[in-house]
Order: structure tokens, then sequence, then C-alpha cells
């Protein structure tokens, strides 16, 4: 992988045809995840706030990507989703999108000025905790099992995509830094 490095034009990002395209896939898979719940009331669909919160995510992945800021305050946590969630998952979203139609085709060079490159850190994260999440890793402990896993493993193929969005990740922080 070429991955990220700074230039003077800015931050270039190379992907062979593998990563380009697996990153393509992944993009579109977490469009589809980051829908917003829908709206039964009309009216509250068409100012775009809810009179009544939606309900805490079911998909764990999806609640990983919205953590809960009071987990000990039911009333709390349903106020903050109720003016947040829609909101949030937009944002998520359309940083999601920015990154898919920017993905680079095999072999060609991304330049990235530093707002698309935090568009990229959101997503490269996001993608990371949505399969950190499938993968069930809860700590340190659990994530360095993955280097580990017995090749008739059936985490073995997504534990190499989440070592791939690792090291991308790395790679676009270490840039920035």
């Amino acid at each position: 992988m070429n991955g990220f490095r700074r230039t003077r034009a800015g931050i270039e990002l190379r992907l062979p045809r593998l990563e380009s395209s697996l990153l393509t896939e992944l993009l579109g898979q977490v469009d589809t995840l980051l829908e917003a719940p829908p709206v039964d009331d009309p009216l509250e669909a068409l100012v775009g706030l809810r009179d009544t919160a939606p309900p805490p995510p079911e998909d764990p992945a999806v609640a990983r990507l919205l953590p809960d800021p009071y987990p000990d305050d039911p009333l709390a946590s349903g106020d903050y989703r109720r003016r947040r969630t829609d909101e949030a998952l937009a944002r998520k979203r359309d940083a999601a999108r920015r990154v898919l139609a920017a993905v680079p085709e095999p072999g060609a060079v991304l330049v990235l000025d530093e707002e698309a490159a935090q568009d990229w850190l959101t997503v490269l994260n996001d993608l990371r905790l949505v399969l950190g999440t499938r993968l069930g890793l809860t700590d340190d402990e659990s994530t360095a099992e993955l280097e580990s896993l017995p090749p008739e493993d059936p985490r073995r193929p997504i534990a190499a995509v989440y070592a791939f969005l690792t090291e991308l990740l790395d790679e676009l922080t270490r840039t920035l830094l």
C-alpha cells in the first residue's frame, strides 16, 4: 500500500486497485448504515426537528458511532437523541459521501487539503469502529488477538480489513502531525 504522504501540494494518497475497491465498497456500506431512523410525523420530517426521541440504535455498530452521553439518565439520553441523532448521522454520512467521491482510482493520486483530510480521519475512524464492533473488539487484548487468528477463523478476512484501515488511519494521523 502506498497510503498517505505530505507533499508541497498537500496530503497525497495513492491506493492499489484492491485497496481502492475495498474502500469504495466499505464506504457504500457505511452510507446505508448511517441512514437516519424514520420520522413518523410528516411535520417533524418537514421541519427536521423531532418531537419524540428515536429509540437507541439497535445495531451495536451504529450505537458505537453514536455513544450515549447520558447512560445513567434515560430522559437526558432521549432528549439528546431527539436533538442530535439526525444531525450526527447526516454529518457522518456527508463526510462518508465526500470521501467516497474522492477515493482515487488505482494508481491515481488524490491530493487532500486539511479540511478533506479531516473528513478522511472521521470516516476511517468510523469504519474501524464499525468493523471493530462486528469483530467484538472491546479492549487492547481482544484487538491483539486478531493477529493470531487461525487460518480457518471466519473473522480473519474482516480482521485483515480492520488492519488495513488501522494502517491507513495511522498513516494519515502521522502525516497530519
